[in-house]
């Protein structure tokens, strides 16, 4: 007699794709490697040329703010109000007289005017063109912009120039610049710098009827005498 012997059915379990799952956690890392690479890279390559695109913004504004002030303030003021002219009978320069008090308080003035002009100017947007990171034509008008903010960090420094020029017989064109150097503290949302920024704007400009003589009033530093007797 056989005897029959009775087995349990083996339950075959499905296989974890622990092998397929592993792949894909793999696969996503090496996708966050190559992005956060690329975050990297652009950032280092880009900073350098949003920096010097946002202090080439802040010295544009500034020197837009700086020509505006200026010609505000002379628009009230001429020529004879800042240089006295003396001549002799034969209608020759015998020396030049500079208002010495008048233009410290107009140099005053508009430096307060400047100052308080770029601290409260409203934001700038600046633009970093993907284009010029990337070396990409097709990518030279793509890229994010950002808003900067404008604020004087220091004393602004004026001296006051003046040029002498012959412009015909017994004419000579008398020019009075105002040089201005200051610092402009550049606010951003990824950091904060600043840039030296120089003006010369010119202030009054007259045409001097008769000889003048080679020795001249420069009024350069404004620091020496305000006037020259040019008799010889």
């Amino acid at each position: 007699m056989v005897d029959i012997i009775y087995s349990r059915r083996r339950i075959r379990f499905p296989k974890r794709k622990q092998g397929k799952f592993s792949q894909i956690k793999l696969l996503i890392f090496i996708v966050m490697v190559i992005l956060v690479g690329a975050v990297v890279s652009f950032v280092m390559s880009s900073y350098p040329i949003f920096v010097a695109s946002c202090k080439t913004a802040a010295g544009s504004k500034a020197n837009h703010i700086v020509s505006e002030e200026v010609e505000k303030m002379m628009a009230h003021y001429a020529y004879q109000d800042l240089v006295n002219l003396e001549k002799d009978e034969q209608g020759n320069v015998i020396f030049m007289q500079i208002n010495t008090i008048l233009m410290n308080q107009l140099i005053s003035q508009i430096v307060k005017n400047i100052q308080t002009r770029i601290d409260n100017s409203p934001t700038t947007m600046v633009y970093i063109n993907y284009g010029s990171v990337s070396g990409v034509t097709i990518l030279k008008n793509v890229g994010p912009k950002f808003e900067i903010e404008l604020e004087t960090a220091g004393k602004i420094e004026t001296q006051i120039n003046s040029k002498v020029e012959n412009v015909g017989v017994n004419q000579t064109l008398h020019k009075i610049y105002l040089s201005l150097n200051t610092n402009i503290g550049i606010l951003t949302p990824i950091g904060s710098f600043g840039k030296d920024v120089a003006s010369e704007v010119l202030l009054t400009e007259a045409i001097i009827f008769g000889k003048v003589p080679e020795t001249y009033y420069n009024l350069e530093g404004m620091g020496q005498s305000d006037v020259i007797n040019v008799l010889e």
